[in-house]
């Protein structure tokens, strides 16, 4: 491909990299100076690694999208650190809580690798916050809600004198979504144990909520990372394996959509119908009706995810 191209397609992705860059996580928005500095810098790395264009459009976006939102928290983390403030960079207008904590002192741990901040106590109700979302889409009682988050807060704050999930994490913001995260699939995984879905009926709200595209439950029951052990070949087959396997029956566009709902978890679907590139590669409208593009996006989804079972149960892993 002539070099041209890659430069033209630059063009049209610059705007999009630095909104990324500016918006790399809710609740965090950086200014434009340094949102231009963190995409320059990204696009710097691009050049150097691809001085021709590529593979798709999509796929360009996604490397650039997918690094520069990292670089961003990278950022954000150590522009904190460095001046010992931790509402840094927080989108006041988007903020789901009062002030962030000092999330270096968080993650302290003792010699055995115990937590040792007291300002858990102070977390927790936030964490609590960004559990009830995923437990209401499941149906999941008000006593057994409060189970799951207790296990899921204990898994989460385990004794390790290695780095875990928390220890990975950029800023503090990130938390409460790994938190939800976490109480989905173990809510899934208790659902599974202690319904018997397959051996009787349950209740038809339940149900309702696992043929709802934007059920929790059935997103995740799609996600072949979440099947139970059943001798199948792929079942602890990893993503990257899964696309090498199947990569024809997706288009890029779609790999796109599965990467960052199910497998990256960096957008919610609501994120994904305000994008405007994405609504461009849905054939719809910008000035469409909300409804009417998430009805479009998840009949997408559907029919993506639908391909690629059927491509799983075939190829061998």
């Amino acid at each position: 491909m002539p070099a041209s191209d890659c430069r033209q397609w630059i063009d049209e992705l610059w705007p999009l990299v630095c909104a990324r860059a500016m918006r790399p996580l809710g609740g965090i928005l950086l200014d434009r100076k340094t949102s231009a500095e963190v995409a320059e810098e990204v696009f710097s790395d691009f050049l150097m690694e691809f001085p021709r264009r590529p593979g798709s459009w999509e796929t360009v976006h996604h490397w650039l999208t997918s690094r520069v939102r990292t670089l961003a928290l990278t950022t954000v983390a150590e522009e904190r650190r460095t001046r010992g403030d931790w509402q840094i960079f927080r989108d006041r207008q988007k903020a789901g809580w009062g002030v962030n904590p000092d999330f270096d002192a968080l993650r302290k741990r003792s010699e055995d690798g115990a937590l040792l901040s007291r300002e858990w106590d102070g977390v927790a109700p936030v964490l609590w916050k960004a559990a009830q979302p995923p437990l209401l889409r499941l149906g999941i009682g008000e006593e057994d809600a409060r189970d799951l988050q207790m296990e899921t807060l204990t898994e989460l704050t385990r004794a390790s004198k290695t780095a875990g999930a928390l220890e990975k994490l950029h800023v503090f913001e990130e938390l409460p979504k790994l938190f939800a995260t976490m109480i989905e699939r173990r809510a899934i995984s208790w659902l599974r144990k202690f319904t018997a879905l397959k051996r009787r009926p349950v209740h038809p709200a339940f149900t309702e909520r696992l043929d709802d595209p934007d059920s929790a439950a059935g997103r995740l029951l799609a996600d072949p990372r979440t099947v139970p052990q059943s001798g199948e070949a792929w079942e602890n087959a990893g993503f990257d394996r899964i696309r090498r396997a199947c990569g024809k029956v997706l288009t890029d566009f779609e790999w796109h959509l599965v990467e960052a709902l199910f497998v990256e978890a960096s957008h919610t679907r609501q994120e994904l119908v305000d994008d405007s590139w994405v609504l461009e590669q849905l054939g719809v409208p910008a000035g469409s009706s909300e409804s009417k593009r998430r009805r479009r996006l998840n009949l997408f989804i559907d029919e993506a995810l639908a391909r690629l079972g059927g491509a799983l149960r075939e190829c061998d892993l």
